[in-house]
């Protein structure tokens, strides 16, 4: 499979900011972003705390922020992870959360469903 990576956008209360090149890993569960960045935008902590394995499998307990992303088209609400050290990544709840997928020989993304939350929603 292709490295993945995208061009995404993060916003918060204090504007936005471009990220181009950012690592697509589905591995990682929560997106996670720098913490210099996510006060930049002026991200929403959610006054908790999460401990995540790390790669090397040190344990790091992160501070959790809600920010808007847009990347690929589509825009949403996701929660990101932040400590000490930490490098973007977008994680396998972000492709949830937007409503998509790597595709295993591209490694781009494309939709997994419709844009939007309802699932065959009649009234």
């Amino acid at each position: 499979m292709s490295p993945a990576s995208t061009r995404a956008s993060v916003k918060g209360e204090k504007g936005q900011k471009d990220i181009s090149g950012v690592s697509i890993d589905l591995t990682v569960f929560f997106t996670i972003l720098p913490a210099d960045l996510l006060f930049e935008v002026g991200a929403s902590s959610e006054s908790l705390k999460a401990k995540l394995e790390l790669e090397d499998g040190s344990i790091v307990e992160t501070a959790i922020y809600s920010i808007i992303v847009s990347a690929h088209g589509r825009e949403n609400v996701t929660l990101v992870a932040t400590y000490e050290g930490a490098l973007p990544v977008l994680g396998a709840k972000f492709l949830e959360d937007f409503g998509l997928k790597v595709d295993s020989e591209s490694g781009l993304l494309e939709p997994s469903r419709h844009l939007g939350f309802a699932y065959d929603f009649e009234r």
